[in-house]
């Protein structure tokens, strides 16, 4: 299948655009009189609600987000970190270039320069084009914003993979050649759970290195403002189904 395709789809699938397709088709249909219109528009109405509410989307992170690990505890001897890319910002004219890296992509290379200077291990950044566009690879700026913006250089650069699944694939063919399978693998907390699956697929030993972690760390009571619809709730809740539809997807085709 193209991946232009199952973006779209993707896209279609995810909140926003399900409930509001579900919500239209229910006013369609409620405007035709036919009894079970007004059923799938307040359905939709009632999953606009939710999704957007502190409380459920914290819920959905919870379930799919990793967990922080303390990396030097680990008896793994890890041999190198690899950061996977989330994508790029077009119109960066303020950084003197058509592109740079997105807010999500930032928050992986933060971390992943910051391991980098307390390790000592080399760096694999992962991300090619998703589309063939006039765009560079997302691991040619990751590599750029490295070593200009945290003097970390990134010694490997995978710039092929569109999705997850090939951000293992071919980072696997770049370190298997050099006898390494000892991982740091830096992603975010939501989509560690994912990354990991594809990459210890291919060969790898991961050691988890999540960041960005959408879930608090301290349950506290209830409130008003858990139960009242937030733009950052919706987006949180977004991320979460995005993952589980994204495991979901890659059981059946990887």
């Amino acid at each position: 299948m193209d991946i232009w395709l199952i973006y779209v789809i993707k896209t279609i699938l995810l909140p926003n655009s399900s409930l509001l397709l579900l919500g239209f088709i229910g006013l369609f249909r409620l405007l035709k009189k036919l009894t079970h219109g007004l059923t799938l528009l307040l359905s939709s109405l009632l999953g606009l609600y939710l999704l957007s509410t502190p409380l459920v989307s914290s819920d959905l992170v919870n379930l799919i987000e990793s967990p922080t690990h303390d990396i030097f505890t680990s008896s793994i001897q890890n041999q190198a970190i690899v950061v996977i890319g989330s994508g790029l910002r077009g119109n960066a004219s303020e950084f003197g270039s058509d592109f740079t890296l997105n807010s999500r992509t930032l928050e992986r290379v933060r971390y992943a320069a910051k391991l980098g200077r307390e390790t000592g291990l080399p760096i694999l950044v992962s991300g090619g084009q998703v589309f063939k566009n006039n765009a560079p690879s997302e691991a040619a700026v990751m590599a750029q914003v490295l070593e200009q913006e945290f003097n970390i250089p990134a010694k490997w650069q995978e710039n092929q993979s569109r999705n997850t699944a090939e951000n293992a694939i071919f980072s696997r063919k770049i370190l298997q050649l050099l006898k390494i399978d000892k991982i740091l693998l830096v992603t975010h907390a939501f989509h560690m759970k994912r990354a990991e699956i594809e990459f210890e697929k291919v060969g790898f030993d991961v050691q988890a290195a999540p960041t960005a972690h959408l879930s608090s760390a301290n349950e506290d009571e209830l409130t008003i403002f858990d139960f009242l619809p937030s733009a950052q709730a919706m987006l949180n809740s977004t991320f979460a189904l995005h993952e589980y539809m994204g495991l979901l997807w890659y059981k059946l085709r990887y």
